[in-house]
């Protein structure tokens, strides 16, 4: 008897045990008896969700459990378990296909760190201006104007997305083009759109500018050139900018003031050879030709191997020809396979097959930012010479490493819907999307490094034939000059490096040592031309 009635008590326990309910349930279940006797609930015990949330929630009007939970989870701002049931509560509605249902997957994958997926997914769909202004709040929430995907995301820019993110997002997205060759007034409106003194308006300026050299109108892009420089955020090297408003000088004809332009570069600065080399060539264009020398006798220097062009070795024995010094012109000839073969071979193989060694080494510095010759040291002798701050590599390496971060997250979302319940196949699917993107960009990164090559090995070419047309001068030369020779049997040399007797030999400092300050101080003077006779 004592037994059946503990049996009894264990029972009616068990049952009153079933109705003791945690805290939070409790009070659940006290707003469902307040809503039963017509009460309304406690803001204290009410389900607080985000006025973007509720809104959005009366524009869908979810429906049914799966629903439900959905946007239970949107309200918890738990992003990851939304995304993973998207599919199950939206699959076979219309509302996932909709502009609106659209931006909010593509949303949902932007707050899982699929940045770039989720911007390029937002900026396809064709009708922005359709969705619902609830999804667009939550965008403005979570991204603004200086967000670095902007200068990632490949897409086609809608006017809509600047009255929604800012013309900031507008400027980062569209200037991953180049504008050098775009209609002025086109590039016009584009600056009109920046804020003065911006690092968006200080690259389109500077672009404005080359544009307008380009089309020969000097005396604008002069003006813009100046008004670049006094820009507080000019992201643009001063040195490349004195260097441009030098050569502008003198494709106008001014060679004077292009040279004190040129002159104001620092031999510390990036550009200083490429400087060099343009001065020689104004003075040559100044009948010149022993100041040029005077220049191209440092360009020339041995240990300066790869971070000299082959144009400087031309324009050398170029000057050389100009005053005689035939013994001079052979010695650059023969200069040019020491410094150059490796250089061209490499060139060649590059042109063939971009997956190179050194364009690995190139495409890992860039991460890093700004690359200059020393920093990629012997490995800079194998890529083209404009490699290194050509600005399409730059933003082509850097998509490509963030499409494959976000390669990696989709894998492990993949992995994290297990626990969710079920493997969810799309976010494999997804994965091997973003994983084909980055090798795309991978190949689109190798196939612009073929195609530098491929320019500097023609441009090489054509240097080296206008070496023979300055082969086949100097022989002319030569035999001229000894025709006219015999008839002077007794006359002293009056010019050149033949004689260093003659005051008007060509002398030069150290000639046997050279230390780096003490190059491009070299003195030459030649007088008379050519009246000389051959050695």
């Amino acid at each position: 008897m004592v037994i059946v009635r503990l049996n009894q008590f264990f029972i009616l326990a068990t049952l009153l045990g079933s109705f003791i309910v945690p805290p939070t349930v409790a009070h659940a279940e006290e707003d469902l008896m307040q809503i039963l006797d017509g009460k309304a609930a406690t803001s204290a015990t009410a389900f607080v969700e985000s006025e973007e949330i509720q809104k959005l929630r009366k524009v869908v009007g979810p429906k049914g459990a799966e629903q439900n939970i959905f946007f239970q989870f949107l309200a918890e701002k738990k992003y990851e378990k939304a995304l993973f049931q998207w599919n199950t509560a939206y699959n076979s509605s219309a509302f996932k296909t909709s502009a609106t249902g659209r931006a909010l997957e593509a949303f949902l994958k932007f707050k899982n760190d699929l940045k770039v997926t989720g911007v390029e997914a937002l900026l396809a769909i064709k009708n922005p201006e359709v969705i619902d202004k609830t999804v667009i709040g939550l965008w403005k929430e979570n991204i603004n104007g200086q967000n670095p995907v902007w200068g990632l995301a490949q897409a086609t820019w809608n006017p809509y997305w600047t009255k929604v993110f800012g013309d900031d997002a507008e400027m980062a997205f569209l200037l991953k083009k180049n504008y050098t060759t775009t209609e002025v007034a086109e590039l016009s409106e584009l600056i009109k759109k920046t804020a003065p003194d911006s690092n968006q308006r200080a690259i389109l300026e500077w672009q404005l500018a080359l544009n307008l050299g380009i089309r020969g109108d000097n005396k604008k892009a002069g003006q813009v050139l100046a008004h670049l420089t006094k820009s507080k955020n000019n992201p643009i090297d001063s040195d490349l900018i004195t260097m441009t408003a030098g050569r502008l000088l003198y494709q106008g004809g001014f060679l004077d003031a292009a040279l004190k332009y040129y002159e104001k570069v620092s031999k510390k600065s990036d550009y200083w050879f490429q400087v060099q080399e343009e001065m020689a060539w104004t003075h040559m264009r100044k009948g010149e030709p022993q100041n040029a020398i005077a220049i191209t006798k440092t360009l020339t220097y041995p240990h300066f191997k790869g971070l000299v062009g082959i144009e400087s070795y031309l324009l050398d024995a170029f000057s050389r020809l100009k005053v005689c010094d035939y013994t001079g012109v052979l010695s650059t000839m023969a200069a040019i396979k020491p410094q150059f073969s490796e250089h061209l071979v490499a060139l060649e193989k590059l042109s063939v097959d971009g997956h190179q060694p050194a364009v690995e080494t190139l495409a890992n510095a860039l991460l890093q930012g700004s690359v200059s010759v020393d920093k990629l040291g012997p490995v800079a002798h194998s890529l083209p010479m404009v490699a290194s701050k050509d600005e399409a590599l730059s933003v082509l390496i850097r998509t490509q490493k963030a499409l494959e971060a976000e390669a990696t997250v989709a894998e492990t979302l993949f992995s994290h819907s297990l626990t969710f319940g079920n493997l969810q196949g799309q976010f494999e699917t997804l994965k091997n999307q973003i994983k084909s993107r980055a090798e795309m960009t991978k190949g689109a990164f190798y196939q612009r490094v073929q195609e530098l090559a491929k320019t500097e090995l023609a441009d090489a070419k054509q240097v080296i034939q206008r070496l023979h047309i300055v082969e086949v001068e100097m022989i002319q030369q030569v035999d001229s000059s000894d025709k006219l020779n015999k008839k002077l049997a007794k006359a002293e040399p009056k010019a050149g490096v033949a004689s260093t007797s003659s005051k008007y030999a060509m002398s030069f400092a150290n000639d046997k040592e050279i230390w780096f300050d003490e190059l491009s101080n070299f003195k030459v003077d030649t007088k008379n031309g050519c009246a000389k006779r051959t050695e």
